[in-house]
Formats: C-alpha cells, structure tokens, sequence
C-alpha cells in the first residue's frame, strides 16, 4: 500500500492504540490519554474532508513527527505492527509521561 492510508483507518487505528477522539468544525483531533484517562501533549489531527480520502505521504510524515514517530514507525503503528504497549514505551524512552 505504499506510504499512503486511509483516513478512516488512521482514526480507527489511533483509537485502538488509546487515542481519544474530538471533533470540531474543522478537525477531528486525536489525544494519547495517560493512564490516568487524562489527555497528554501527544496529538495528532486529520481534517474532516480526508475521512474519507486516502491521506497523502506528506501528511502522513508530519503527523509521524506530531507523534514522535519516525514515518516508518508511524505506518507499523496505524498497520497494527507497533502496539499501544510499545508505543507508549518509546515515547517514555524519549522523556514523555503516558
């Protein structure tokens, strides 16, 4: 599939991986919640237009970077490869609390 996704498989997947999702009128934003079931500074967003298109390579690699992902680590992430477990791992291995 190449370094393309669609936009409704990014939401599903940040939702299985503890991401929680809001909406506003332009946006659907996605918050990593701590353990504690409170947002963190973990976030990503899609505009409500790609839902339903295929998100492009270029936007995939900048949410990667919002994430602290590399694109690679981001698409193992939405491909289901790289778990929330791991995930949050790495992100405590860079210093943030989740």
């Amino acid at each position: 599939m190449g370094s393309v996704r669609p936009g409704r498989s990014i939401d599903s997947a940040l939702r299985k991986k503890g991401f929680l999702r809001e909406s506003d009128g332009a946006h659907v934003h996605y918050y990593l919640l701590r353990s504690v079931g409170e947002k963190s500074m973990i976030k990503t967003k899609i505009s409500h237009g790609m839902m339903g298109s295929m998100i492009s390579a270029k936007l995939i690699g900048e949410m990667a970077h919002q994430l602290h992902l590399t694109k690679k680590q981001f698409l193992n992430l939405i491909d289901c490869a790289l778990d929330e477990r791991n995930y949050r791992e790495h992100l405590r291995s860079q210093g943030f609390i989740v």
